[in-house]
């Protein structure tokens, strides 16, 4: 659906600039391998449904398991295919009007600074509005101090989009850069991504939200180097760039640039739910506006030190993709205005954070066939143990290949272990609405005392029970591949978690000092410009060189 406003543009314009998008150069066997992979799917697929065990309650939940896995799969594949990055446009800042709005709640005075720093010193930024919720003497006085302009709207309703909200008021820039409390921007965040509001259908330009705290949890070291592989890493690498082809890339909250005229014509920021960038993305995208991801490193902030924090983080994440869903108007099942490529990418998206309740039930199902003694098919286990294992070895081979090497076999799978209590505790959300936005603290504390700790374990128990209780039928004489099956399984849930398990145990008695944690805030921000400022190309160049 056009949008009036953009067709009103460049009707007036006689020669519009149009983002053209180019396509990644990548051998032609990767896209081409899409569709033997399809045949095989399918076959399978319609071989699971023939062979679903109705006579046990397990059985077609199972089935809805698999059918779930491979659809799920089915849509990562056939959107990442190939990538398209956009050519970039050089940017006239002079003739653009760009204010740089920074959300803070209760972050400490020394994490906001550099912040306030780095926007201040973006070429073509006019102003830095300092938001906060409730009254701050000391973030006032930060403000006044640097020469950023601080409002505070006493409340914190809404959270962070009526945070946004209530900013908007105070400004009357075209262009309006969005950044967190804890992100550090790069000087040149302007020149590389305003030159594309140039096309006037342009609603929003995000980058990559990368983070300069690599002794955090979530990377893992390569050969003795910190940030080897990263939990976010398809996401920012592979999924948003593949979204640019469909006109699906969101707005992250933080790192990105947005059209005040795209804001205004959706009524400003999603309120409705606790994931308003996403929310507030979706009803953009139906009124015609287009996106863009550019997958260059601008902006540098603090990701989840800890458990606790990431727990925090990924339930709120799944219960407002939840909450979008199944309790809102804008759901992408039913949002007019949606292309059918843009609505099957959102529902996606959301349908992601409900995947702890499959990965549950595969953690718990070989236990249920062991205290039965039955299996989800009716064909000798064997035979569909046989047939499971050589589709998923090609379903984790083309992940691995179309994740542009992003996904990990091991830390891939145990992080979204961890995700399994965050998940499946928000899917109270189908029954309810959750409002309440709990902002992470940003301290740099390895271990902070939280049940998600306690529910791994738990999950690790029950597949060490029931490796223990499928061995103990086999020396009692129940020698089946049924019961072989269940224990092989386990041992690989086990193997998954396990690695999880220890390396957070390690994790947390093994503080690592980040060689900044010391620096003034100006030496901090002048440490990022120095480390990164020459990288901004990071993203985009690996993929190129990955191809």
């Amino acid at each position: 659906m056009a949008n009036p406003r953009v067709a009103e543009a460049r009707k007036a314009d006689t020669a519009p600039y149009t983002v053209r998008l180019e396509r990644v150069a990548e051998p032609a066997w990767l896209a081409a391998s899409f569709y033997p992979y399809l045949v095989m799917l399918i076959a399978f697929v319609a071989w699971r449904v023939w062979i679903v065990n109705w006579h046990t309650w397990f059985g077609p939940v199972a089935l809805a398991a698999d059918l779930f896995s491979a659809v799920m799969m089915l849509m990562f594949l056939a959107y990442s295919r190939h990538m398209y990055l956009p050519v970039h446009r050089p940017a006239d800042l002079s003739a653009r009007v760009v204010d740089c709005v920074i959300t803070t709640h209760r972050e400490p005075v020394a994490l906001i600074e550099p912040t306030v720093i780095a926007a201040l010193r973006v070429r073509g930024v006019r102003n830095v509005l300092l938001l906060g919720n409730h009254e701050r003497p000391e973030v006032r006085a930060l403000a006044e101090r640097l020469g950023a302009r601080y409002y505070c709207r006493g409340s914190n309703e809404f959270a962070k989009a009526g945070s946004l909200n209530a900013g908007l008021v105070h400004t009357d820039a075209e262009f309006i850069i969005v950044l967190d409390a804890d992100h550090i921007v790069l000087p040149q965040f302007l020149e590389r991504t305003l030159g594309y509001f140039d096309d006037p259908a342009v609603a929003y330009v995000q980058t990559p939200q990368s983070f300069y705290n690599t002794e955090s949890f979530l990377f893992r070291r390569a050969q003795g180097r910190a940030a080897g592989w990263w939990e976010l890493r398809m996401f920012f690498h592979c999924t948003l760039i593949a979204k640019n082809r469909w006109n699906s890339s969101f707005f992250c909250g933080s790192s990105a640039v947005l059209r005040r005229a795209a804001i205004d014509d959706v009524g400003g920021f999603a309120t409705s739910t606790l994931t308003e960038d996403i929310h507030t993305s979706l009803r953009i995208h139906a009124k015609g506006w287009r996106s863009l991801y550019v997958p260059e490193r601008l902006a540098f902030g603090l990701e989840a030190q800890n458990l606790k924090q990431y727990y925090s983080q990924r339930r709120r994440w799944a219960a407002g993709s939840i909450t979008l869903l199944f309790r809102t108007t804008d759901s992408p099942l039913i949002k007019r205005g949606l292309t059918v490529n843009q609505r099957l990418n959102y529902l996606n998206a959301t349908l992601l954070h409900s995947v702890g309740l499959q990965r549950l039930f595969y953690l718990i199902l070989p236990l249920i066939t062991l205290i039965t003694l039955r299996g989800p098919v009716i064909i000798p286990i064997s035979y569909y143990g046989i047939a499971f294992l050589v589709y998923f070895a090609v379903s984790i081979t083309m992940g691995h290949i179309y994740s542009r090497g992003a996904h990990h076999l091991l830390h891939s799978e145990s992080y979204g272990m961890v995700n399994i209590p965050a998940q499946v505790s928000a899917l109270g959300a189908i029954v309810r609405h959750e409002r309440l936005f709990a902002s992470p603290p940003k301290n740099m504390v390895n271990s902070e005392r939280t049940m998600a700790k306690m529910a791994l374990w738990a999950l690790g128990l029950i597949c060490l029970s029931t490796i223990g209780y499928g061995i103990f039928l086999m020396t009692s004489g129940h020698h089946s591949a049924l019961v072989i099956m269940a224990v092989v399984w386990s041992a690989v849930n086990w193997i998954w978690l396990a690695s999880m398990i220890v390396y957070l145990e390690w994790f947390e008695r093994h503080p690592v000092q980040r060689p900044d944690s010391d620096l003034a805030p100006l030496e901090r921000y002048r440490k990022i410009v120095t480390d990164f400022g020459d990288d901004i190309h990071g993203t985009g160049a690996a993929l190129s060189r990955s191809a």
